[in-house]
């Protein structure tokens, strides 16, 4: 006779709790983070950056939701229904931005030549 064991045993309540959160958690963080780029930069850079924070929270949040079954199997919505979501957000952002003002924003400033001061 087979008897599976689970994965991991938690055995305080304080670990459960802490658990519960870290999703939340970072999608909170994530969301902040959002606000943060649309203030603060200029408008044509907020899709680029925008796609690169999506996708960069999305694999916070898979990881996180790997490493948790817990946090994997919540119900209605658990983390990898967040991370997905996040997924599309940062490709449709990626799609919709340009490149152009992002190229232009990056490149070196050149040296200015010691003839003109």
């Amino acid at each position: 006779m087979r008897q599976d064991k689970p994965y991991r045993r938690i055995d305080s309540e304080t670990s459960r709790t802490a658990e519960l959160y870290l999703v939340p958690a970072l999608v909170i963080a994530l969301l902040t983070s959002f606000a943060v780029v649309i203030v603060l930069l200029p408008q044509e850079l907020v899709l680029p950056v925008l796609s690169i924070v999506a996708i960069a929270g999305a694999g916070a949040i898979a990881v996180s939701a790997y490493l948790s079954p817990r946090l994997a199997s919540l119900k209605p919505v658990n983390g990898w229904d967040i991370a997905g979501a996040l997924t599309l957000i940062g490709c449709a952002a990626a799609i919709l931005g340009e490149i152009e003002p992002l190229i232009e924003f990056l490149k070196p400033i050149p040296d200015r030549s010691p003839s003109r001061g």
